[in-house]
């Protein structure tokens, strides 16, 4: 994990997170509208600094893998996806997380950023299971999740919020007979 990896496919490119990237992130973990959907609730702009410099100056030793997703078209930075090892119930999982800008909340945006991150998790690094945390209120992230035929697993407490539990496993990804360039 963090090998720097970029991802690119027909509409989109994912590259690593760097410090360039401090001020979209910012913007986005700062919209209230983020906040009321992430278990985090909003983040200061002083959180967000701290998340990235974290972020960018740990991505060896603490296994994130965490991809700015640009829009090829316009070159714009749409949202942010990635994983990254979590501790739940006693257990070490590996998390999902999505992050878009709202004018691209339900949009292909999402739901192909997750296939790529899926494909990367499973058939590159051989990540058996990736877990992910939906707001119940989240419809986009939920179509998404349905889109890729999630398992719903149960309902979580995770960092005091409550919160629906889903997961994809390696086995689910590729029975959705995916094009490999997505």
């Amino acid at each position: 994990m963090g090998s720097m990896s970029i991802i690119e496919g027909n509409e989109l490119i994912l590259r690593h997170l760097t410090k360039a990237d401090l001020n979209e992130f910012t913007s986005l973990v700062t919209d209230p509208m983020y906040g009321k959907f992430s278990p985090l609730g909003k983040i200061s702009e002083t959180i967000a600094i701290q998340v990235v410099n974290h972020i960018v100056e740990n991505y060896e030793t603490n296994r994130y893998e965490f991809w700015v997703v640009v829009d090829k078209e316009n070159k714009r930075t749409v949202g942010f996806v990635g994983y990254h090892p979590v501790i739940f119930e006693n257990r070490m999982h590996e998390m999902y997380f999505v992050a878009f800008k709202t004018k691209y909340w339900g949009s292909k945006f999402p739901e192909q950023a997750t296939k790529y991150v899926c494909d990367y998790a499973f058939n590159r690094e051989h990540i058996p299971k990736l877990i992910a945390f939906v707001h119940p209120e989240d419809t986009a992230a939920l179509m998404c999740a349905q889109i890729l035929e999630a398992k719903f697993e149960k309902e979580a407490e995770f960092f005091g919020a409550s919160l629906f539990l889903f997961s994809i496993d390696k086995q689910g990804f590729s029975a959705l007979n995916l094009p490999s360039n997505l």
